[in-house]
């Protein structure tokens, strides 16, 4: 068992997106990833489905042939293979958390 403390897992950096693996345990993976304002990821695509939760902010989730903004509160999936990137849509701080299997 393992108890994470998201609240001290947020870091922010003007240089690039940061992420904290929170838990990595057999096949789980999930990560914090914290945005500053018109910071963006990098496009990519997993094996599996990947569940976003805002926690703070809202994102601009692009993906293949689309977009949608996700504001705090809400939780979005996005199906296995699927090309997709997020960004800040804000001009706050943006805080999700990812979670999918590795």
């Amino acid at each position: 068992m393992k108890i994470v403390t998201i609240s001290e897992a947020r870091r922010f950096s003007l240089a690039e997106v940061q992420q904290s693996e929170l838990v990595a345990e057999g096949d789980l993976s999930v990560t914090l990833l914290c945005f500053e304002a018109g910071q963006k990821d990098a496009d990519h695509s997993f094996d599996s489905s990947c569940l976003y939760q805002v926690l703070e902010g809202e994102v601009l989730l692009r993906y293949d042939g689309g977009v949608e903004r996700v504001g705090t509160g809400r939780l979005v999936s996005v199906p296995a293979g699927t090309r997709h990137h997020l960004e800040n849509a804000g001009g706050g701080l943006l805080v999700v958390l990812a979670t999918h299997a590795r």
